[in-house]
This record gives C-alpha cells, sequence and structure tokens, in this order.
C-alpha cells in the first residue's frame, strides 16, 4: 500500500501497488500509452498533476501460482488480497487460510480467518478475491462459506 500525499492540498491517497503495475506506471510516467493487453494499474496520475487521475482499484491482488518448493516456504498454491480498507486474506484452493486486520494488526499477529465473529467480513473480502479470480481469468477455487 502506498500513500501518496498531495501537498498542495492536503490530499491523501491510499492506493494498492502491486508488482504488475510497474510497467504501466513506467508507460504512463513517460507519455506512452498503456497497450490494452497489458495487466496492472496505471498510477501516474498520482505523480503528474497535469493528468486525470482515473478510478483506482480498492485492493491489490496477490497470488502464489506455482508452489515454489523452497526450504522453509509454503508449497501450496493461494490467492489472496490487501484491500485499501486495511484487510489481508488469503486462501488455499477450497480453504481460508489466513484475514488480517492491519489497521489494527499490522505485524499480522491475530489470524481471523477462523473466527465466525468475521464471517461476514471474510464474505465480502471473498467477493473481491471472487472478482479479481474472474477479471484475470484465474482458475483457482476459493472456499464455499
Amino acid at each position: 500500500m502506498v500513500e501518496n500525499i498531495d501537498q498542495n492540498v492536503g490530499n491523501v491517497d491510499r492506493v494498492p501497488i502491486n508488482h504488475v503495475d510497474v510497467a504501466p506506471t513506467s508507460l504512463g510516467l513517460c507519455g506512452i500509452p498503456v497497450p490494452d493487453w497489458m495487466e496492472g494499474t496505471d498510477y501516474s496520475g498520482l505523480r503528474l498533476p497535469d493528468r486525470t487521475r482515473p478510478v483506482y482499484p480498492d485492493s491489490a491482488y496477490l497470488q502464489c501460482v506455482v508452489p515454489t518448493h523452497h526450504h522453509d516456504s509454503v508449497n501450496k498454491a493461494w490467492r489472496g488480497i490487501v484491500t485499501c480498507s486495511g484487510y489481508k486474506y488469503v486462501c488455499f484452493e477450497n480453504t481460508d487460510w489466513l484475514l488480517f486486520d492491519l489497521n489494527e494488526d499490522p505485524y499480522e499477529l491475530v489470524n481471523l480467518a477462523h473466527n465466525d465473529k468475521y464471517l461476514p467480513l471474510r464474505k465480502q473480502l471473498r467477493e473481491e478475491l471472487q472478482r479479481w479470480i474472474e477479471k484475470t481469468n484465474d482458475t483457482f477455487s476459493l472456499p464455499e462459506l
């Protein structure tokens, strides 16, 4: 998550930056049109005041597509999101895994994914994650709620 502070008017933009945003943002900063086929978001409008600011996504899509099999790492595919409102939600296929309130728990010490008190929030975040999966033509299966 990056916060862009506009010193002229005191506005703060919280935007979810991800690795796929580097190329379209770089092209945008150079004044080069971003091809339609390119994944990611052009965030150059945050730095170039003469540009019209588009509507930015409310979350960033996270994924481990191919298990890494690196020593001491998770060797299952997973998908997740980090939201501008401060939540991180991550699933294995067909199984909830992680849910953190990053505003209250920035060090991710309290996993809320298996606490039924947070079921409405899990449903909301699952729907957002499902939109990312559909947008990217992913075949990942989310857990049933």
